[in-house]
Formats: C-alpha cells, sequence, structure tokens
C-alpha cells in the first residue's frame, strides 16, 4: 500500500523527531484513525509501536558503537526526552537495560 510506505518512510527518516499520528495525518491529508487502521491492516503493528521498534534498534546500534555517549544522549538521539521511558522500553523490548547492554558489549 502506497500509503502505508510513505509512513514507514517518514517514521525512518523522523524517528529521532517528536512525532504524533496527528501530525503524519497532516502531512498526508488523512484521519489519525484512517492511518491507524490501514497501517496496522498492512503491517500488523500501529504506527506507534513500528516507531518505538525502529527508535529502539537505532539506540541498539548506537550502543554498539565504541561512542562515548551516555544512554542520556543516545536516548535524546533516537527522539526520547526522558531517559527514564527509554530505558524502560529498551529493557520491555531486549529483556535488558540501556547500561547492562552497553556493559556486555565490551
Amino acid at each position: 500500500n502506497y500509503v502505508v510506505k510513505k509512513i514507514i518512510n517518514y517514521l525512518n527518516e523522523n524517528y529521532d523527531k517528536k512525532i504524533s499520528l496527528d501530525q503524519i495525518g497532516g502531512n498526508m491529508y488523512l484521519s489519525p484513525v484512517y492511518i491507524s487502521k490501514i497501517f496496522k491492516e498492512n503491517t500488523g503493528d500501529s504506527p506507534i509501536n513500528y516507531l518505538i521498534k525502529i527508535r529502539l534498534e537505532k539506540a541498539k546500534e548506537m550502543l554498539e558503537e565504541d561512542g562515548n555517549e551516555s544512554i542520556k544522549q543516545i536516548a535524546a538521539n533516537v527522539g526520547y526526552d526522558d531517559v527514564y521511558h527509554f530505558s524502560k522500553l529498551f529493557k520491555k523490548h531486549y529483556g535488558i537495560s540501556p547500561l547492562n547492554y552497553k556493559r556486555s558489549i565490551k
């Protein structure tokens, strides 16, 4: 579906910014409810869950790179202002906290 591809491209290009369904809908002249419905039908996931997966995957890559960035900085780089919220999501998704993940790589 063309609309879903556009949404996925938008999420991949803007994952580090604040994104809302209203914003996506405004960009595409579609209602947030309609966007959610067709996205879920085509991907099996909600746009927000899809965005979370992108952000966490990017964060994981950043943690794997041997940088000196703090967890707080990495959270900000992938679009999270709240490092606690980011850590909770990361742990829920990967079963390990970002800090412990970073330590396990070294």
